[in-house]
């Protein structure tokens, strides 16, 4: 997808509640910042394991970044673990792994 695309806003994905009233809990609207903001919380959970962070980039796109400062810039939520793939040097980035789930399971029980 061109970036232009993405800015005009074409990278609404299937997985996209806010603003569809399915999604309306209590009959309270999710905003799509809301759910922007829910998301990149729930993938910043994930890719701490592989050393990697992510940030919203002005409502449209996606800004991973490993520890050594280099950055991939992804508009979709698929995008994502090609770029976290590319950045985390020496290994696979599998968000089905299983080290990965036990560190997750680990960490949730240790709250």
């Amino acid at each position: 997808m061109c970036s232009l695309c993405a800015v005009l806003g074409s990278s609404r994905s299937w997985t996209d509640a806010a603003g569809r009233p399915e999604w309306a809990p209590a009959g309270h609207q999710i905003t799509r910042r809301h759910e922007r903001e829910h998301r990149v919380a729930l993938l910043n959970s994930l890719l701490h394991y592989y050393q990697l962070q992510i940030h919203d980039w002005g409502g449209t796109s996606y800004v991973i970044t490993n520890a050594h400062g280099k950055s991939a810039h992804v508009y979709t939520l698929q995008g994502v673990w090609t770029a976290a793939e590319q950045l985390v040097e020496g290994h696979g980035c599998d968000p089905l792994d299983v080290e990965l789930l036990e560190a997750l399971e680990a960490r949730d029980g240790a709250r």
